[in-house]
């Protein structure tokens, strides 16, 4: 487990000498007359761990520096040494050292800083997760571990040490219930990570008055909803919406089965006057080929007739030509049986012109029977298309519009039922909501995760203490739950004891709870400091020094020097003796004696009380 202790304490600038104490591992009394500067030694430790001046919890080194300017704090780990170095007055503290595990860098004091000097601490305690405790009664808040809501356990200033509460909580605004929940993190390692929080009753009673509100404004809006569907649905047809719609659904099948049925006959009769168009372009063809034809036989005609008539008057002519081949004279006549063949020829045209004529008379009578034929089928599919988009269309839009008002009818309807039956169970949830009791939230009591033998184990430790110390009712010691404080004779520390006895009682009970946790393994610091835990404690004249509280506890001190470090800091004539510097027993004495001839006069260097100077 990490430990560490303090090593050296130094304030330095301002043309001031360097002011040094020196810490040895073992046990380290600080002493001397009062306004000697002991105090201030804690109050420039704390300083160092972090403490942030306050209104109504000042510091001494910030309002009275006598010049001095910063404060430097040596720590020493188990891997070198960590040197805390801050600027009095100043939020950010320097950390620097040989330590390598410890980042170098500025901190803050402020633990909601990115960098806050509070994660270095833990760090040194090997505490290096971040971790929440409870700190509420109702379980409903939890705030973060810090280095500083621990520090109680193990630095107990002037001012605190003789207080009539329980040492084992934080003094100051820092709660019971988080500050038990600290230390019952340090001694089981249980914290409130992960927690679900329970809600604050303010929270809840202002969540339950704006559910009531929403709940009401949803029944208002569900209330007008029905009332406009009931309104709408009271001019519906009175006739089931079901029944109407079977009707409608059956009478527009018919419909469609009808203009099905005649669209289809429409559609044959596209296809016939098709084929029948095709059949008169073909007649047309003809007819256009025939009356070609006609031409050409017309004009055979009139040009073989001319050739038969021009023949009619020539007489045959004999003519004298000479033979091409053997040069003598002979008689030609004149060839005219042409105009026979040529007759002959005119008559067979004039008869194919006849027939043309026939045939031409022919086709225009199919023409007509044809294109009767169309204007027959045309007037039918114009008649049924009609039909169908003056009479059979209409009536199905009819229907079609008539079905879709049922249709909406009953999704109204379906709508109104829904709408009716959410009005009725936001109406139910109002009643509960507004008659049900708001249930008391149960408190947290931090003190019930205590288990006895982490506390009985304590117990064993602050009556080892007590006993050596000869404190009266020792055996009978306890730390009662109900304020978390100890116990003596069955009689609570502060109803039955002064603040003297308080104040002894306070040191022994955090020392015990101190070396408790290095015992069993939990994280602490290696130190132990507390300032003036026997000023205000006097003992009976009569009892010999050897009997005294102060004196045995001293022995005590001194007889564990070897286990860890701590610093005492008191007045040299409350001491019972002044213990000798003794290396091999771990001890080592700081005096101040206020005497400028004499020894070291107090803390800071060159600072002197003003009747000595």
């Amino acid at each position: 487990m990490n430990r560490f202790h303090i090593e050296k304490l130094i304030v330095s600038g301002g043309g001031h000498h360097a002011t040094v104490i020196d810490f040895k591992p073992g046990l380290n009394f600080i002493l001397g007359p009062s306004n000697t500067g002991k105090s201030l030694v804690m109050d420039c430790l704390d300083y160092m761990f972090g403490f942030t001046p306050r209104k109504n919890r000042p510091s001494k080194i910030v309002d009275n520096n006598y010049g001095y300017e910063r404060i430097a704090l040596h720590l020493k780990t188990n891997e070198g040494i960590v040197v805390f170095e801050r600027k009095i007055g100043d939020t950010k503290i320097a950390v620097s050292g040989t330590d390598p595990t410890v980042d170098h860098g500025q901190y803050s004091v402020g633990h909601t800083a990115k960098k806050n000097i509070n994660s270095v601490y833990l760090q040194l305690l090997g505490i290096t997760e971040p971790h929440s405790v409870r700190s509420a009664e109702d379980g409903s808040k939890t705030q973060e571990l810090t280095w500083r809501s621990m520090l109680h356990l193990f630095f107990i200033r002037q001012n605190d040490v003789a207080r009539e509460s329980s040492a084992l909580l934080a003094p100051g605004s820092m709660g019971h219930t988080a500050s038990a929940a600290v230390l019952l993190y340090l001694l089981t390692g249980k914290d409130a990570n992960g927690l679900s929080a329970v809600e604050d009753p303010k929270i809840s009673e202002a969540k339950k008055k704006a559910l009531i509100g929403y709940i009401r404004e949803k029944i208002y809006e569900l209330s007008a909803q029905r009332e406009k569907l009931e309104e709408t649905l009271s001019f519906s047809n009175k006739i089931s919406p079901y029944t109407s719609v079977e009707h409608a659904k059956k009478e527009i099948a018919e419909l469609q089965a009808q203009i099905d049925a005649a669209t289809q006959e429409s559609q044959q009769l596209m296809s016939q006057i098709y084929e029948w168009n095709s059949k008169l372009s073909e007649s047309k063809t003809v007819e256009h080929n025939f009356a070609i034809l006609r031409q050409q036989y017309q004009s055979d005609i009139r040009r073989i007739g001319f050739i038969v008539d021009g023949a009619a008057s020539i007489t045959p002519i004999r003519q004298k030509v000479k033979c091409p081949i053997c040069g003598e004279e002979t008689e030609r006549i004149q060839d005219i049986s042409f105009i026979d063949a040529s007759a002959a020829e005119l008559e067979k045209i004039k008869q194919h012109l006849s027939e043309l004529s026939d045939a031409q008379q022919s086709v225009q009578h199919q023409q007509k029977a044809i294109m009767e034929t169309i204007r027959t089928l045309e007037k039918k599919k114009d008649a049924i298309d009609i039909l169908i988009t003056e009479e059979l269309q209409p009536k199905l839009s009819a229907f079609k519009e008539n079905l879709e008002q049922h249709l909406k009818t009953i999704r109204l309807s379906g709508e109104l039922d829904v709408i009716r039956q959410s009005e009725s169970q936001y109406r139910s949830e109002l009643f509960n909501r507004e008659t049900e009791e708001t249930p008391e939230p149960s408190k947290y009591n931090v003190f019930e995760d205590y288990d006895y033998d982490i506390v009985h184990g304590f117990e064993e430790k602050l009556r080892e203490i007590l006993q050596a110390s000869k404190i009266g009712g020792a055996d009978t010691a306890r730390l009662s739950m109900e304020n978390f404080d100890i116990e003596l004779g069955g009689y609570k520390k502060s109803v039955s004891m002064g603040g003297g006895f308080c104040g002894i009682l306070n040191t022994i009970t955090t020392l015990a709870m101190s070396s408790y946790l290095i015992e069993r393994g939990r994280p602490a610091p290696g130190f132990y400091a507390v300032d003036s835990s026997l000023t205000q404690l006097s003992e009976a004249e009569h009892k010999e020094q050897s009997d005294t509280i102060k004196h045995n506890f001293i022995k005590y001190l001194i007889a564990h020097a070897h286990e860890r470090q701590v610093i005492i800091i008191e007045q040299t004539k409350r001491m019972p003796f002044v213990p000798s510097e003794k290396e091999v027993e771990n001890v080592h004495v700081i005096r101040f004696t206020r005497n400028k001839e004499e020894g070291r006069y107090g803390f800071l260097n060159e600072v002197y009380n003003p009747e000595d100077q």
